[in-house]
């Protein structure tokens, strides 16, 4: 991950090159997230303890290795907005996931949990600054927060889930990106032989076959008792059951490409240490296989002149009497 602030384009590979930075806005973008990083630990620390905290109602801090926002996601998503006309400026102040947790709780514990922390960020001097209940909506179930001390300015997002909403997200994770990242607007815009607004039509059902395929996934969620009570109550997306099936499929499709391309990514990223090491390995192997007889005869013929200086100094030496065995270093042997 590169935290180099010229200009940048979305990677190739993950078909997100139609994003693109100034540079100028890159750097913008960049100095946001380096403040994020630099905030993680002391952030991390704090959420650790409201997990310990509710741990009676089965809270459970989950994800932590993902706590921070990756840069180039972070890009991605400045980036798309860029793009729909937003000001860089604006979008970085108005972000709140940069640092980003995640607690979750059995549905049976889930309302006393969720209550819990609230009551121990209060006491830490935080207050949310945005909730969202969505577990009435058929695209994504939990209830997600973000919360801003008015001191220190730190902003951070918490969402709560249950186990099973929690990994029920965490699969819809592909699906979510090529809806946010226009992937979608893009494939179709390819497609030569349609008007402006069969494309905008087509991009719309490709956006509506992701949503049906990620509610999919929530069909077995269970719904916590009495999480109406919890937030302000939203349905960001309506399902629409008659969305072309080859599109359902061809969204599938995608989806499965995108993932094997995350995966290698991740096995890539955990392998590079392992492959330099492996690398300079070989490397060494084959340096002495081409270089090892003549760096032996170079030190054999360094080391003749040695030997023959020796020889000289020892022809001339004088030789020294060994005392007897039992008196070395006790002066002369007594009989």
């Amino acid at each position: 991950m590169s935290t180099e602030v010229g200009p940048w384009r979305g990677a190739k590979e993950k078909r997100e090159d139609h994003l693109t930075l100034t540079a100028e806005e890159n750097r913008v973008v960049t100095a946001r997230w380096e403040a994020a990083k630099a905030a993680r630990g002391r952030l991390d620390g704090l959420l650790g303890e409201v997990g310990e905290r509710t741990a009676a109602h089965g809270g459970r801090l989950e994800g932590l290795e993902y706590s921070l926002k990756g840069l180039d996601s972070f890009r991605r998503k400045a980036a798309g907005a860029v793009d729909r006309g937003d000001d860089v400026e604006d979008v970085v102040a108005d972000v709140d996931d940069l640092n980003r947790y995640t607690l979750t709780f059995e549905p049976d514990g889930y309302v006393e949990g969720t209550r819990q922390a609230y009551g121990e960020l209060r006491a830490r001097g935080f207050e949310p600054i945005s909730e969202q209940n969505t577990w009435e909506d058929p695209v994504y179930k939990g209830v997600n927060t973000a919360w801003q001390h008015p001191e220190t300015k730190e902003k951070f997002e918490l969402q709560f889930h249950t186990p099973d909403s929690f990994k029920a997200k965490t699969d819809n994770h592909e699906l979510y990106e090529l809806t946010r990242s226009g992937q979608f607007a893009e494939h179709v815009e390819k497609l030569d032989d349609l008007t402006p607004q069969q494309k905008a039509a087509m991009t719309k059902q490709y956006v509506q076959a992701a949503d049906l395929l990620q509610n999919e996934r929530y069909e077995n969620v269970r719904i916590p008792p009495g999480v109406d009570e919890l937030g302000n109550r939203k349905i960001r997306a309506k399902l629409n059951p008659d969305v072309n099936p080859e599109i359902v499929a061809e969204v599938r499709r995608m989806e499965s490409d995108l993932r094997e391309t995350h995966a290698a990514a991740a096995t890539a990223a955990s392998a590079g240490p392992q492959q330099q090491t492996n690398r300079l390995s070989t490397g060494l192997d084959e340096t002495l296989q081409t270089e090892g007889p003549r760096l032996r005869n170079n030190l054999a013929t360094k080391r003749q002149p040695e030997r023959r200086a020796e020889q000289r100094q020892n022809a001339v030496a004088p030789a020294v009497e060994v005392l007897p065995t039992q008196s070395q270093g006790r002066g002369p042997s007594l009989k």
